[in-house]
Order: C-alpha cells, then structure tokens, then sequence
C-alpha cells in the first residue's frame, strides 16, 4: 500500500515527518517504508497552482497511490468550530473562479456558458471517495480561494454566495480535484488556526493548530505503520 501525506508547507506537518522516520524500517528520498506500506512526504506549495503541479508529479501509473492525505490548518467561517480544533474536510469547491460583475460580484463560470463538469458534481462541488475508517473528527464543507478572505466586504460575499462552506483554505479543492480525477481515495485534515474575518493575525493560533494536526494524523496513520 502506498500513502501520500500532502502538505502545503514543511512547518505544518514536521513533528509527523519526524514521527514517521522514527518507526520507517527504511527511507529513499521522501518515500518511508514500513512492513505493511510506503508513506510518500510532499509539500505542495502554498496555492491551488503549486498543489495542482505537486500532484501531477506524484499521481503515475507506474506508481499508484492508494491513499492521499491532504494535512493543513484552515480557516473557520463556521464559528462553532474551535481554534485548534481538526475537522474532516469531505467536500470543498473554488470560490473565487468565476467573472467579477460591474458591481463587484462574484459570476461563477455557469454564468458564463460553462456549467460544472466532471469531476464537478452539477452545484460545482467536490466531493472524493474517502478512506472506510470512521473519523473522530467532525465532517465539514471545505472552500478554496486564492486570496485568503480578510476583509468585512469580502467575508460577506462569500456567506452569501456560499453559505454551506464552513471552513476556507488554498488548496483544498485542486487537492480533490487530482483525487477524483485519478481516483485516488482522498482525506484531507485541517486544524483551524483562525476564525476568517476581517484580518487580525493576533486572535490566530498557529501554534496549537500544528499541534493538534499532526496528532490527528499521525493518530489516522498509526494503524498503516504498525
């Protein structure tokens, strides 16, 4: 069995790096061997391009993934959510691909003459087969923007347009899109690290996030290295 741990950023998931190449019966570049799978470490860059391009590398005939896991902090709309708190994100979509309007709203592409297409369900949502483990972790709807949303006017455009979506990241949707393109089973995990409001990176807390992250994967993990 093989395994992608996908990360846009080393600092994210380095205690799980570490954890993993203390249990590894063996390692040749970033691929970590273990008596029952492979684990493969890739950092994806910051940003729907940099993951898109990271994937295309990764997902080859000749060396198929069973499962890909996407680790990551996010950002919370939903405000029952926690800081530090991980969620199961099982769906996301893009939120600012689209036409901006001459008042400034967002025109999705279906506006325009180009309605969602596979692997797009027909609402432009994503949604990957995942792994059949039940997860501790609360189930959420995942959106994904090129420009983290910090801003009183942009924040409201975003609840109004997709009201569903409950926690924000850059990555997410490209994640899935690969997934399901090339059918690979998907998991993507994201500590909350900030509430998404107008920006004030003193109410963040980075710190707790990475923590409780990389518990919860290397916890999903622990069955597979054993």
């Amino acid at each position: 069995m093989r395994i992608l741990l996908l990360a846009a950023t080393p600092p994210e998931v380095l205690p799980t790096v570490q954890w993993l190449r203390q249990r590894s019966t063996g390692s040749r570049e970033n691929v970590l061997s273990f008596p029952r799978c492979e684990v493969a470490v890739a950092f994806g860059g910051i940003g729907s391009m940099t993951t898109a391009f990271t994937l295309g590398q990764i997902f080859r005939p000749d060396a198929p993934v069973n499962l890909a896991i996407q680790a990551g902090v996010g950002g919370a709309l939903d405000r029952s959510l926690q800081l530090g708190q991980v969620v199961n994100v099982v769906s996301d979509r893009t939120m600012d691909l689209g036409a901006e309007d001459r008042d400034g709203a967002l025109l999705q592409p279906a506006a325009f003459g180009f309605p969602p297409a596979h692997p797009f369900r027909e609402d432009g949502v994503l949604i990957p087969a995942g792994p059949s483990a039940i997860l501790p972790y609360p189930t959420v709807a995942g959106g994904t923007v090129n420009r983290t949303t910090g801003s009183a006017t942009s924040l409201q455009r975003i609840k109004t347009d997709f009201p569903d979506v409950q926690v924000e990241s850059m990555e997410g949707a490209a994640f899935f899109y690969a997934c399901i393109s090339c059918e690979v089973a998907a998991l993507q995990l994201r500590s909350i690290s900030n509430y998404v409001e107008p920006r004030n990176r003193d109410a963040w807390n980075m710190p707790l996030a990475i923590a409780n992250l990389n518990e919860a994967v290397q916890r999903v993990l622990a069955p597979f290295i054993q």
